[in-house]
């Protein structure tokens, strides 16, 4: 399962939101997570054993490693 992520340089998530489809049509208004200065946005990976927990529940319990490239998300304190 894949989550749009905002995380700041030392990989605190700030938000997390559903990934948009392909198709959308990005001309019109937008809504959801957008990063902001000094922040940073992706769409990734959530792990396996953390598939069932809710947006709310990933953003408390994921950080984004960083130090890989490309950036992933891990469970806090792994």
């Amino acid at each position: 399962m894949k989550i749009h992520v905002v995380y700041d340089a030392k990989g605190e998530v700030i938000a997390t939101g559903v990934p948009l489809p392909p198709a959308y049509d990005f001309s019109g208004p937008r809504s959801g997570p957008m990063a902001l200065e000094e922040q940073h946005v992706g769409e990734m990976e959530v792990p396996s054993e953390l598939a069932h927990l809710s947006l709310a529940e990933l953003s408390e319990r994921l950080q984004v490693d960083t130090k890989e490239s490309p950036h992933r998300l891990k469970a806090k304190g792994s």
